[in-house]
């Protein structure tokens, strides 16, 4: 991110330009589009220091049939991608990394890169585990806010994020994808059309191969033929569909975003390296998922009334343990020591233990000095 900082430090690039065009519900709002490439592999090597710089795929067993679910950035610069087979890539780059698949801990990345989000913005929408809306209220603060949520990401999360700007959904995740190294792309509404009309009509969302192939055969080819195109021309010649892709061509497709609701439950979860029986470091486990949900309840400004401990013996059984406070907690201390008690009622200590998952559910606000107290911790 150093060109990213050497831009703000310069006054980020394009902030003086003109203001947006005066259209939508909000004619000066701006979307950010953020996306974390390779999701699955980028948490893989954010939780794994040692594979950060190689090549890591996720998928699987490469000694049994199955595919790539995802892959690390670099593994994409080697030509591997989603859908090879684990035995190809295997065969062909020795050297990758594989890793299994960890769908909860994936869902609990998310959670954790859209709590950062929304420090920035409060109007998040999440349009996958990977990828995410933001909107600013003009153009001048959403360079800066996207800048500044990218470093946050990196330096607490350790997961690079690609950002793109413009006034719509669709502007902002194509801008994404086309933008020097280590720079953040902003198109402003006044530029947008201009924009698109580079491209060609696949990149419309939802328009397929075969509605392509209709248009080109009426001489509509790209992005810019499609914006020369009247509407009423447009409706006979693909129907219900046409009015949306004549919004979309023009950046006038201007749906309000839809934030994501807060999070029903928070957890963290840890595989051992070795199994363990050592009552003591599992305690030490616990406490150490215990600091982090106290670090995410912090910042979806939430406490928790339940808390729930998942063990997973060496063997592959599972226990899952819980308990409902009458008043809500937050802390690390009362978090831990709740789960303290939980590992208490399992066999852990008898059985060795492979992995361990902690959870708070059952969310609400915290009362006024308690939260007070949170958010003094950052």
């Amino acid at each position: 991110m150093d060109a990213l900082d050497r831009r703000l430090e310069s006054g980020g690039g394009r902030l003086g330009a003109q203001s947006a065009e005066r259209s939508g519900g909000n004619p000066r709002r701006m979307i950010i589009f953020l996306h974390v490439p390779g999701f699955y592999a980028a948490v893989e090597q954010a939780d794994h220091p040692a594979l950060r710089g190689r090549p890591v795929v996720v998928g699987g067993d490469p000694r049994k049939r199955g595919a790539v679910t995802s892959a690390s950035v670099e593994a994409r610069a080697h030509g591997i991608s989603e859908g090879m087979e684990l035995r190809e890539v295997r065969e062909r780059w020795p050297e990758t990394e594989f890793r299994p698949t960890r769908l909860p801990r994936y869902r609990e990345a998310s959670a954790e890169v859209r709590a950062i989000l929304r420090e920035g913005t409060e109007r998040v929408e999440a349009a996958s585990l990977d990828s995410f809306y933001l909107e600013a209220s003009e153009h001048s603060v959403s360079l800066s806010l996207a800048a500044e949520l990218c470093v946050r990401l990196k330096a607490e999360l350790a997961l690079e994020v690609v950002a793109g700007i413009g006034p719509t959904r669709f502007v902002s995740q194509l801008a994404s994808r086309h933008h020097a190294a280590g720079e953040i792309r902003q198109v402003l509404a006044s530029e947008a059309e201009a924009f698109l009309s580079q491209f060609p009509l696949t990149e419309i969302w939802g328009l397929g191969p075969s509605t392509a192939e209709k248009l080109a055969q009426n001489g509509i080819h790209k992005i810019v033929d499609l914006q020369q195109t009247p509407l009423v021309e447009l409706q006979r010649l693909v129907g219900r569909n046409a009015s949306r892709f004549y919004n979309l061509a023009r950046a006038a497709d201007r749906e309000p975003l839809r934030p994501s609701p807060a999070a029903k439950s928070l957890s963290q979860e840890r595989t051992l390296r070795e199994p363990s029986v050592d009552l003591r470091t599992l305690g030490d486990d616990l406490l150490e998922l215990a600091a982090g949900l106290e670090t995410m309840l912090a910042r979806e400004r939430r406490a928790a009334r339940t808390v729930g401990l998942g063990v997973r013996y060496v063997n592959g059984d599972q226990v899952t343990r819980t308990r409902t406070l009458q008043v809500p907690i937050h802390g690390r201390n009362e978090i831990g020591e709740v789960a303290l008690e939980l590992l208490a009622r399992t066999q852990a200590g008898a059985r060795r233990c492979r992995r361990l998952r902690l959870q708070v559910t059952n969310l609400c606000r915290p009362d006024r000095g308690d939260e007070a107290r949170q958010l003094r911790l950052f």
